[in-house]
């Protein structure tokens, strides 16, 4: 029997990072589990990027300017970091990728007294780093490599009652003001819609089955959208409406219009924010579209949202928050009061 392939050893040691990074976040006990979690989630995605890489006799070292393999201080070949193969072998919107990245991120933010607090709050995008991982075994290298079979990773409920909601928002105060500004930091660099894709925070509807039960139905059954009649996406939309219907008008009569906006920066910070100033924000920040764009509603909506009854945007406390933080910085003030473009490193 001819040997395995070099690619297949390295999917090996991807899976088994992943099986290892699950094992340790179910573990009994509240221990560092996220972070456990996240460097070997991280590991296992690197392995995976590695795999396909090789599999399509691609190149894993780095190189220098002359195109020779670079050599590693203490050895070796200085392999591509996790970023590098992700631009390598993911497009840059993909939301997996922004997933990633903010997992990488997140685990320097990480306070260890704060981890259970902090793991609360990020559920949905821990939950997707997972599922992203799945898919893309399963796309790059088929379904008899799926890990599918073999995980069981607690589901994340976070609101079935209006007490959980609650204790949600009790332990969200909790969690350490500069990872909270971190995360908002990261949400706000993101391309609009990116926050809203599953593959990036994983949020699910859980609707009661009411009929009677046969040996084939399972007590919860995760189907795609795409995979929907017809019919089924109607009741699903009709579910999104009554939902949205619950919260909008609640979040409308949060909003605010951009007097009130600028009245509630300017009072808080030291140098003058004017209606002009707003403007050049929301283009910096990249926060909703320019009056002429043909999506209008393609805003960041945690700090904007367009109305389109009133053909208006409105903007959240979150946005005043934001602004304060941010334009607190003499450098980053300067840029927005001379009408600056926000550089990539920036964001």
């Amino acid at each position: 029997m001819a040997p395995r392939p070099r690619w297949w050893h390295i999917l090996q040691t991807s899976k088994n990072e992943v099986r290892l990074a699950v094992d340790l976040y179910n573990r009994s006990g509240n221990e560092r589990q996220l972070e456990a979690f996240i460097v070997h989630m991280t590991l296992g995605w690197l392995k995976l990027l590695q795999a396909r890489i090789d599999e399509q006799g691609g190149d894993l070292i780095q190189r220098d300017a002359r195109n020779w393999r670079r050599k590693h201080p203490e050895g070796g070949w200085l392999y591509k970091p996790l970023r590098t193969l992700l631009r390598d072998v993911l497009d840059e919107t993909d939301p997996r990728v922004a997933n990633i990245n903010f997992f990488v991120g997140l685990r320097n933010q990480i306070e260890h007294r704060h981890e259970a607090k902090i793991a609360s709050v990020v559920a949905g995008r821990t939950q997707a780093l997972l599922l992203n991982y799945e898919t893309t075994l399963v796309e790059f290298f088929g379904a008899d490599e799926a890990l599918g079979t073999e995980l069981r990773f607690s589901l994340f409920v976070s609101s079935i009652t209006q007490d959980a909601t609650a204790a949600l928002r009790t332990v969200r105060a909790q969690v350490p003001r500069g990872v909270l500004d971190w995360i908002q930091d990261f949400d706000a660099a993101l391309e609009p819609g990116i926050t809203a894709e599953q593959k990036f925070d994983f949020r699910i509807y859980l609707i009661p089955h009411t009929g009677p039960k046969t040996d084939a139905d399972a007590a919860m059954t995760f189907v795609h959208a795409d995979q929907l009649t017809p019919e089924q996406n109607a009741i699903v939309e009709q579910v999104q409406t009554i939902i949205r219907e619950k919260k909008v008008p609640v979040e409308d009569l949060n909003g605010l219009l951009p007097k009130a906006v600028v009245d509630a920066v300017d009072t808080a910070i030291e140098r003058p924010f004017t209606l002009h100033m707003h403007t050049q924000a929301w283009r910096y920040f990249q926060v909703r579209p320019a009056a002429d764009a043909l999506n209008a509603a393609a805003t960041k909506s945690d700090f904007c949202r367009y109305n389109p009854a009133f053909r208006q945007y409105v903007y959240t406390p979150q946005w005043v928050t934001y602004l304060i933080r941010h334009l607190s910085d003499p450098a980053t003030y300067d840029a927005i009061r001379k009408g600056s473009k926000r550089t990539a490193a920036e964001t």
